[in-house]
């Protein structure tokens, strides 16, 4: 039997059959990874405890005809801090669960696994009670690095149509593809696309300061919760435009945890 050893962020775990859990995890060597932990659920599980989200471990995994098995599984950080804090959990869950999403197995990212590793550490310095709107806003910053790593990056300087700068003035997002435009150019296509969506120059800006700063930064961020909501819609329109099977749940859960 096969296997193949890696050092892994532990991003889900679900059920799998009565006492196994499906674990998803994402290596530095080998990438989007799936194993069946056999009797995790059970209370007598001894490895049940090393495979929790957030969680850092070396992993031995067996591969199988149906499924992959995990045959060892070492902890190496826990980060238990970040489990045990209601803001934590729900940036992370959010991000973990796109990071899923624009995954496929067998691709092998060194600059995705570091921006893990980023969004974990940053995370780690939000205050116990974080705002909605600094929570959301932290994982559109973290949502937009994914977006540029994996070849999905929006343009965020130039207008979609006429290709000049986007500057001062009115901006739309188009819904066809999320791409941002100027009202003049808008008005032109306005027939097309009649549900675009309005954009203020002050949630550009921050969209770019998030693009071109580390995660954390965007806890040193001060500006009106408006400004914040602005900026986290506009990003979240680039995510709706990527071929996901389904619609990632991180900026409703965000808005009913962090109520």
């Amino acid at each position: 039997m096969p296997y193949l050893r890696d050092h892994v962020f532990i991003l889900k775990s679900e059920p799998f059959r009565e006492h196994d859990r499906r674990i998803v995890c994402y290596g530095k060597q080998h990438g989007l990874l799936e194993g069946v932990a056999r009797g995790a659920s059970a209370r007598t599980a001894k490895q049940g405890g090393h495979l929790v989200p957030m969680m850092e471990a070396d992993l031995m995994i067996a591969r199988g005809t149906h499924f992959d098995k995990i045959a060892v599984a070492r902890v190496v950080a826990h980060h238990r801090e970040l489990r045990a804090r209601l803001g934590a959990l729900a940036v992370v869950g959010a991000f973990f669960d796109l990071f899923i999403a624009l995954q496929r197995p067998g691709i092998v990212d060194p600059d995705c696994y570091a921006l893990l590793e980023e969004v974990l550490k940053s995370v780690e310095s939000l205050p116990a009670e974080p705002s909605r709107e600094r929570s959301r806003l932290l994982f559109a910053g973290a949502s937009l690095k994914l977006l540029d790593r994996i070849g999905f990056a929006p343009q965020l300087a130039r207008c979609a149509l006429c290709h000049d700068e986007l500057n001062d003035g009115e901006f739309r997002q188009l819904a066809r593809d999320g791409s941002v435009v100027h009202v003049d150019c808008y008005r032109d296509i306005r027939a097309m696309e009649p549900n675009a969506g309005y954009v203020v120059p002050q949630a550009l800006m921050i969209a770019r300061f998030l693009r071109r700063e580390p995660i954390a930064a965007s806890l040193l961020l001060s500006g009106t919760s408006q400004s914040f909501i602005d900026a986290s819609e506009l990003i979240f329109g680039f995510i709706r435009q990527t071929p996901l099977f389904r619609e990632p749940h991180g900026m409703r859960t965000i808005g009913e945890l962090m109520r």
